[in-house]
């Protein structure tokens, strides 16, 4: 990817240059994930692209369109744990690169698998899945976080702390906290040649909303939406001018995209809410059908898991429990 295109529809500028895009494959949509090469002295890899042979290889041949290799990578900031974003850790340790991750995010994944599995089994009955529809639920996430576990190595990777100075590579970057699409996602803002740049991971993409996946079905999975609005407050005092996401083009006007994912979210509620009033009383797997058709992926539960929280938070809705089973109403 050539330093212009990483830079979207804004061309050659001294920014421009100084920043590359390298793009991974992934299976779904859009198809596609951005890491971001910050050169300097001490070059700076923002997230870590696709895991496996064919992104360790898109990892090289990306590096080697602006003459650099895997050795060259002095750090590697990670926005957020999901492996699109840290797939090629692995390689780039090996390579002698420096991990910088969320603190928390290092923490959570230390916690114990069966602590996991009980959590998950919860959430998702809570749901309303049921049978082999809830143990593939369950084996899923488990096998999430043991992926992730591999490609995070515990004991090397630095903590990021979003309260304190972050300076990397002798670079310093202000962080932000933006919990929704993930629990401990953090945006790095900084300053390029003489324009503020905000390396937003997945919590701001301007064609779209990612979705509010939050913690999974993990305990906090009804928070979700509500984090996600606690993130574009944070973005408000953003000061950069131009936006380097994981996912879609470069932006600019941050403030723009921060008001259209507010609006997202807004119409998730409202769908969701037009969706149970279809079905009440009805668990959040027959909202989520309702609403989007084929849950065959789980994005759209996660969504509306969040939204129900959100939504019964504002007094729109109410649910009982019926043996693990959260059946809502609108209120």
């Amino acid at each position: 990817m050539t330093p212009d295109a990483s830079c979207g529809a804004v061309r050659n500028d001294s920014t421009c240059s100084r920043i590359h895009r390298l793009e991974f494959d992934v299976p779904w949509p859009p198809k596609h994930v951005a890491a971001y090469l910050l050169e300097g002295p001490a070059p700076i890899l923002i997230d870590a692209g696709a895991p496996g042979e064919v992104g360790e290889t898109e990892l090289r041949e990306g590096l080697a369109e602006t003459d650099h290799e895997p050795s060259d990578i002095d750090h590697v900031v990670v926005t957020h744990i999901h492996s699109d974003h840290i797939g090629q850790l692995p390689a780039l340790r090996a390579a002698g690169a420096t991990v910088h991750a969320p603190r928390a995010a290092i923490e959570r994944l230390e916690g114990e698998l069966e602590t996991v599995r009980s959590a998950v089994r919860e959430t998702a009955i809570s749901a309303g899945y049921r049978g082999d529809d809830l143990e593939a639920v369950i084996e899923e996430e488990l096998e999430s976080r043991r992926r992730d576990r591999r490609l995070v190595d515990r004991e090397t990777a630095r903590p990021v702390d979003p309260a304190e100075p972050f300076s990397v590579g002798g670079r310093e970057f202000t962080v932000f906290e933006t919990p929704g699409h993930e629990i401990d996602h953090l945006c790095f803002e900084t300053t390029v040649e003489g324009t503020d740049v905000l390396f937003a991971g997945d919590a701001l993409v301007e064609p779209f909303r990612a979705g509010a996946f939050q913690v999974g079905f993990n305990d906090g999975a009804y928070d979700a939406v509500e984090a996600y609005y606690e993130a574009m407050d944070r973005l408000h005092e953003t000061t950069a001018s131009r936006v380097f996401p994981g996912h879609g083009p470069v932006f600019e006007d941050p403030q723009r995209v921060v008001e259209t994912t507010r609006e997202r979210l807004d119409t998730l509620l409202e769908e969701t809410l037009t969706a149970l009033e279809a079905t009440e009383p009805a668990a959040p797997l027959s909202i989520a059908e309702e609403r989007v058709g084929n849950v065959r992926y789980h994005a759209p539960v996660l969504d509306t898991l969040g939204a129900l929280g959100t939504l019964e938070k504002r007094g729109r809705v109410v649910h009982e429990t019926e043996d693990g089973v959260r059946y809502y109403e609108t209120a």
